[in-house]
């Protein structure tokens, strides 16, 4: 056992010593001789998104609102230590990078088909990530209070804005708002430098949550509850979310939840519901400070009407 221990800490000393080789004359092993250089740290963290154009996407969801709502990019300066002056970023949106994205995933959705028919295989599904169409966020739906971000001497931040206004996009719809760095005042550009967001919009209402309540039915006897229920909330409109009905997803009892301006709330059928009488009956409202839907609604089931009483709560 102790020569098998002195072999070990022999191999580990041997590696150590190559390490510590490299990380005198190998640049890349030895980060006190890397570059100064400007970076956006969020497109490093987003991952590679399979973009020709050596790009990073970072999927964003923003509630509709006709209020501005900042999309935040943080600029970096990276370096052994602060620098004693201050550094001037230019960011651009470049929306003409969308257009040559569009092209290169066009071309490969054309040569995989091609393939896929030269060689007697399912041709690809085309809304696969990689042949993604991209629009460009409409001019009117953002706004850029400035393009250049200062990051002060001793300091390695700085934040750049994009306020985007959602209610001027369309639900559905694969938006892209490319986001580079331009200009570095003289200091080196990373080659994390450019974030792809592919913007979505969603109500404010939408969120996975928790339901509990209980069903009243003719017969008291059948009645029955739930508590803590996983239930998804998907976004109609802006005010709009579909939801299970009651404990009933299973047999397609789904129903749309209509936030009204005073935070009263209207029950209805979801469009395809296997039973379209769904309706508010009694008190149903929002709280917007705890995020909770408290219902009273009820279906009609051959017997009569099945009332429920429900609290849905948004994680």
């Amino acid at each position: 056992m102790k020569r098998r221990s002195t072999k070990l800490y022999l191999a580990l000393v041997a590696v150590m010593s190559i390490l510590a080789s490299c990380s005198k004359t190998d640049d890349n092993y030895n980060y006190k001789n890397m570059p100064t250089s400007i970076e956006l740290p969020i497109a490093a963290h987003a991952g590679p998104a399979m973009f020709d154009n050596g790009g990073f996407k970072f999927n964003i969801a923003k509630s509709i609102s006709s209020a501005p709502q900042p999309l935040v990019t943080t600029v970096l300066l990276s370096a052994t230590k602060p620098l004693s002056k201050d550094v001037t970023v230019t960011l651009s949106v470049d929306n003409g990078s969308i257009s040559a994205l569009n092209a290169t995933h066009k071309a490969l959705y054309t040569a995989d088909s091609l393939a896929a028919v030269k060689a007697d295989t399912d041709v690809p599904d085309a809304t696969d990530f990689k042949y993604e169409i991209y629009q460009p966020l409409p001019a009117d739906a953002y706004s850029v209070p400035s393009t250049k971000v200062t990051i002060p001497a001793g300091q390695t931040t700085a934040d750049h804005i994009v306020n985007i206004i959602t209610d001027k996009l369309t639900l559905g719809v694969k938006y892209m708002l490319p986001v580079a760095i331009a200009d570095a005042q003289g200091e080196k550009i990373n080659y994390y430098s450019t974030v792809y967001y592919i913007v979505g919009i969603k109500s404010e209402y939408e969120g996975e949550a928790k339901a509990s309540g209980s069903i009243a039915f003719p017969d008291p006897s059948i009645n029955r509850s739930w508590t803590d229920r996983a239930k998804t909330l998907t976004t109609v409109n802006g005010n709009i979310i579909r939801a299970e009905a009651a404990d009933l997803g299973g047999s397609n009892y789904y129903m749309w939840l209509i936030v009204n301006p005073d935070n009263s709330v209207t029950v209805i059928s979801a469009p395809g519901a296997a039973n379209p009488s769904i309706q508010t009956n009694g008190s149903c409202t929002f709280d917007p400070a705890t995020r909770t839907f408290n219902l009273n609604y009820k279906y009609v089931g051959g017997t009569g009407d099945r009332r429920i009483t429900e609290v849905i709560k948004l994680n």
